[in-house]
């Protein structure tokens, strides 16, 4: 049996679905989870707060608010995993206070109560663990936890980006930034003694590589990290989809980093 939820829960879940849902379709799924309308209510969020409410107070118990929420989050009622992750994501960051958690499959399970802000939105957002499917390198999260708990993606990307240029001094022992870091880190020159490198730059094909590589490292930088540092805050609509795209570049450098050594040429 599930607890009943309080007030400030019941309110919270259904301001959530009231942005998920039409009022057509709230009627449609309080039928079919055989939970009656409530004569109190006009807007969407009262409208499910108190059919919600009445149907817990009549059950003793919140079966039925769960099972609506687990009905809601059925994955067949999806057609992109982002979408069903943004929902369900947003909703477990509230049941996590009743130690209640949605899973992947849709199904609720039993979870420790979060007991601040932070906790349940980094549990909520699960920020260890692997984002589509890569998981993040352990040395780009110190950099963009705070951020990324208070959903500020913005910021967030641009302590990413950090990660990968402080990652580099600390192989190289230089102190420049951006392209110039990574032209002091990687460039061949003439004499093709660069002061990092991850193959033994034997033949034409791994002198490709680490140049591909080099370049790439480059261009992280102006795609992700340039228009941060220029663009004001206020003109840009930087998304979580964003974000977890430069947190996979981001990984991907990291991890090639991994396997980078001072070649001694320098």
């Amino acid at each position: 049996m599930t607890k009943s939820f309080d007030d400030i829960t019941l309110r919270n879940i259904s301001d959530i679905i009231s942005n998920i849902l039409t009022h057509t379709k709230i009627t449609e799924h309080l039928s079919g989870a055989g939970i009656s309308q409530s004569q109190f209510g006009t807007n969407k969020t009262d409208r499910l707060f108190y059919a919600l409410k009445e149907r817990q107070v009549q059950d003793r118990c919140g079966n039925n608010v769960l099972a609506f929420v687990v009905r809601l989050l059925n994955p067949k009622r999806y057609n992109s995993e982002d979408e069903f992750e943004k929902d369900r994501t947003t909703i477990n960051e509230k049941l996590v206070y009743e130690g209640i958690e949605i899973d992947k499959a849709g199904q609720p399970r039993q979870v420790d109560r979060a007991k601040t802000i932070s906790e349940a939105k980094s549990r909520s957002l699960k920020i260890k663990e692997k984002v589509h499917g890569i998981g993040v390198h352990s040395e780009i999260l110190p950099y963009c936890e705070a951020e990324w708990l208070k959903e500020n993606y913005f910021h967030a990307i641009l302590e990413i980006t950090k990660s990968v240029a402080e990652r580099l001094r600390q192989k190289s022992g230089y102190t420049s930034d951006g392209a110039d870091l990574v032209d002091d880190c990687f460039a061949l020159g003439k004499d093709k003694r660069p002061m990092l490198a991850f193959n033994t730059l034997n033949n034409p094909s791994e002198e490709s590589e680490h140049k591909g590589f080099g370049n790439f490292c480059k261009g992280f930088f102006s795609m992700y990290r340039n228009p941060k540092a220029h663009n004001p805050k206020i003109l840009e609509d930087t998304q979580l989809s964003q974000m977890t795209e430069v947190l996979v570049v981001a990984t991907i450098i990291h991890n090639k980093l991994d396997n980078t050594y001072r070649t001694g040429l320098k």
